[in-house]
């Protein structure tokens, strides 16, 4: 048996029994920049498994790239219990069965179809927006999720049958997620008769009811929807994959395009309400691109303020602020060495905040896009959809989806704070902002956009 001297620095503050998990918990994005500080490699303790928290760009970019599959891959703290909830999908399956799922499901996200799904995204952004009263109070976060399950349905999941799945997933998500997050922090949680872990055992069982009823029908459904559901439930091959990989991969899909979506769209928002400059100067490209017409595919190119906009609110909150990998084998990392087995966190919230890679790095500067100002090492650390293999297989079209929704949304309206609303990070599976109140007021100075006609499904 191979042993070996750890020689990474320790992060100081470590109790008995409980090691940092208290640190954590308390202030999990302060604590992980202080242990930034300490070094590229720092060694923390939860519980009592030492765990080391990797922080130098250069460092994640080999465990992610290079070292994938290879040296480390996916697992290491928090991954069991976050696997509890979405089983082996694609975000979560270990590097060999990822290769021929990611395959598979490439095709849905293929860039030949953003044209279309653009045209689905402004569609149900005007109706979201409908339904909006100048001097209305609304809660960002709420009206995005909104936005971003329509959207999910109307792309995702085609089949009128699958409305009654997405509902309840819908449903049932927020409470799984809340139990997780209880799960990560406290080991052991999950086995207590605690009403949230009864609410998550309850949400658990709906959902599954749900999605195996979704996949029952698809599965004698001669039509080929050209959805997520058609490539895991081909016509052709109905039991190509097992209800418990599509369930797996339902749950995967609809996370990442709901609670990542709604917090990267409420983030911004956020942020442009407390910068004036920028509002304005994103207001003025809206209004030159687009004058009165509707957005199209060809007009997001064109958008290129709005691009560097969204990519500063990834950098500042990034919706997946942790990550964790297992060590494959005897290896090194930033010369300290480490055993196979080890685990290993990374953040892409501490990352993104490096004043050693950005310059003022909590100021909304989305200038610090511009491209030729772009380094290798601005590249490096900035992973709000992962990197190598396992980069986020729909980042296109999400990031199609959030650049249509925030043009529909500020062509038509103006969004500033209101008074009292200060938002404060909610640390789930992904961080969005809790607490957040935005006043609407109508723009006169243009007519309201309009969608293409009857949404599909209606």
């Amino acid at each position: 048996m191979t042993t070996t001297t750890d020689t990474a620095p320790s992060a100081p503050g470590a109790l008995p029994l409980i090691g940092h998990a208290g640190r954590l918990a308390r202030d999990r994005l302060g604590f992980l920049e202080e242990v930034r500080a300490l070094g590229p490699v720092v060694r923390i303790r939860l519980g009592r498994t030492p765990v080391h928290v990797v922080s130098a760009p250069e460092l994640v970019q080999r465990m992610l790239v290079a070292g994938n599959g290879v040296e480390f891959d996916k697992g290491g703290p928090f991954f069991d219990q976050a696997a509890q909830l979405v089983g082996d999908g694609l975000s979560t399956c270990l590097a060999g069965p990822h290769r021929p799922m990611r395959a598979a499901l490439r095709p849905v996200f293929a860039r030949y179809q953003l044209p279309h799904h653009t045209e689905r995204f402004r569609d149900c952004a005007v109706e979201v927006t409908s339904a909006w009263r100048s001097g209305q109070v609304v809660e960002p976060y709420t009206e995005m999720k909104r936005f971003a399950v329509a959207v999910l349905a109307r792309t995702l999941f085609l089949a009128p049958e699958d409305r009654q799945a997405v509902e309840a997933v819908q449903r049932n998500v927020p409470v799984m997620l809340s139990a997780l997050a209880t799960h990560m922090m406290v080991p052991g949680s999950n086995r207590l008769p605690t009403p949230e872990n009864w609410r998550n055992a309850r949400a658990s069982r709906e959902t599954r009811a749900a999605v195996a009823a979704m996949v029952r029908r698809r599965m004698s459904d001669p039509v080929d929807h050209h959805d997520l559901m058609s490539a895991l439930v081909p016509p052709d091959r109905p039991d190509a994959y097992t209800e418990q990989e599509v369930f797996d991969q339902v749950i995967t899909f609809f996370i990442g395009g709901t609670e990542t979506m709604s917090s990267l769209l409420s983030w911004t928002l956020h942020l442009l309400s407390r910068h004036r400059e920028e509002y304005e100067r994103l207001e003025t490209e809206l209004d030159e691109v687009l004058g009165d017409r509707p957005i199209t595919y060809q007009d997001l190119g064109r958008l290129t303020y709005l691009r560097r906009v969204i990519n500063e609110s990834l950098r500042l909150h990034p919706p997946v602020w942790l990550l964790s990998r297992v060590v494959l084998v005897d290896t090194e990392l930033g010369g300290h060495p480490l055993p196979a087995g080890a685990g290993l966190l990374f953040s892409p919230y501490a990352l993104h905040r490096d004043p050693d890679v950005f310059a003022e790095p909590g100021r909304f500067d989305p200038d610090r896009w511009i491209e030729d100002r772009i380094e290798r090492r601005h590249r490096e650390a900035f992973i709000p959809f992962g990197a190598g293999a396992r980069r986020c297989v729909g980042d296109a079209f999400g990031l199609a989806e959030a650049q249509t929704a925030l043009a529909v949304i500020l062509r038509d309206w103006r969004v500033r704070p209101s008074p009292g609303g200060i938002p404060e990070p909610l640390l789930r599976m992904t961080m969005r902002p809790q607490g957040e109140r935005l006043v609407l007021d109508r723009r006169t100075d243009r007519a309201p956009s309009t969608g293409a006609g009857v949404l599909p499904g209606e």
